[in-house]
């Protein structure tokens, strides 16, 4: 059994979210919280969770917001675990030109960003 933890947590654009995935799974993560939707397709959420099967690692789905229960456990746990570490991450880094945005978005911008909300 493995003696430490390595949690992540992927809350990516959507279609960025499966490459993140993996990443998780790459560097050892133990366990993983995946934003909703997760992927783009159903197809690339069942080969993500062949991934995490392959190498027994549990994956929750979830809505991630940093002033929710648990995002506010998670600091409290930190605070209360001698050399603990605990990151934030976002790569909402969105071009000038949303475009591209809405090219993704087929079914509408507006209808894909009130799912995140």
């Amino acid at each position: 059994t493995q003696s430490t933890w390595g949690v992540a947590v992927v809350c990516g654009r959507t279609a960025d979210n499966p490459g993140l995935f993996e990443q998780c799974l790459r560097a050892g993560c133990t366990h993983v919280y995946l934003e909703k939707p997760g992927a783009p397709d159903a197809a690339q959420l069942s080969e993500m969770a062949s991934s995490a099967a392959r190498v027994g690692v549990p994956v929750l789905m979830g809505f991630n917001k940093n002033v929710a229960p648990y995002a506010r456990a998670a600091r409290e746990a930190l605070a209360a675990t001698p050399g603990a570490s605990l990151t934030f991450e976002h790569s909402n880094a969105f071009p000038a030109d949303l475009t591209e945005c809405f090219a993704r978005n087929r079914e509408g911008l507006l209808r894909n960003m009130l799912v995140h909300e």
